[in-house]
């Protein structure tokens, strides 16, 4: 009697594991990001005594690159490869990502989702002074995360269309110093967020 209970309890799991549609797909795509950088500085000595902070937002050509799964066509888990290219520099994102796919009929679909992960910050050049000298290589890594929405629009069966928005913001800061005249100057620089979108196509197994 116990191994018939034990017997029907595992085909009863299994058959609920295999109730679940699990839809494997890659996707590819182009778009822009605005990436917010700030400089804080301190200067300190006989003659100058001098502290600020200073920040930018730059915008950046955009790749995506993307894998994952598609569950009972309500979720949908991903892992994301988004660099970014300035003109002086480079934003490596690595991140996961969970999106919840809301049906607006057969062919349309919005979604909301979270994502988190790792990111490098690279510039092709050192950073310089004109009294401190050079200060060292532009390059910074640390944790990411943030929220994402979009639209898909199924162009056939496997084929889909998608556009998307997403804002992250980022744990990713370095620290230089450097002396001078017998004045001490300390920078810092950030990256703090991002604002992006997407455009690309996903292909579905």
């Amino acid at each position: 009697m116990k191994k018939s209970l034990v017997m029907a309890s595992l085909l009863a799991l299994g058959t609920s594991a295999m109730a679940v549609d699990v839809q494997p797909y890659v996707g590819a795509g182009l778009g822009a990001s605005w990436n917010k950088v700030e400089g804080k500085y301190d200067i300190s000595g006989p003659v100058v005594n001098e502290s600020g902070k200073e920040s930018e937002r730059k915008s950046s050509l955009l790749v995506g690159i993307k894998g994952g799964v598609i569950l009972d066509n309500s979720h949908r888990l991903s892992l994301n490869y988004n660099p970014a290219f300035h003109s002086n520099a480079t934003v490596h994102n690595i991140l996961a990502s969970y999106d919840y796919l809301i049906p607006l009929n057969d062919s349309n679909r919005f979604y909301v989702g979270a994502h988190a992960g790792f990111s490098s910050f690279r510039g092709k050049d050192k950073l310089k002074d004109n009294y401190y000298g050079a200060l060292g290589d532009i390059n910074a890594s640390g944790f990411a995360y943030g929220a994402q929405t979009g639209y898909i629009y199924d162009i056939t069966k496997n084929i889909e269309f998608e556009f998307g928005l997403s804002y992250t913001k980022y744990n990713v800061d370095k620290t230089y110093s450097g002396s001078a005249l017998g004045h001490n100057a300390e920078l810092k620089l950030e990256m703090k967020d991002s604002i992006s979108t997407l455009v690309g196509i996903n292909y579905k197994f």
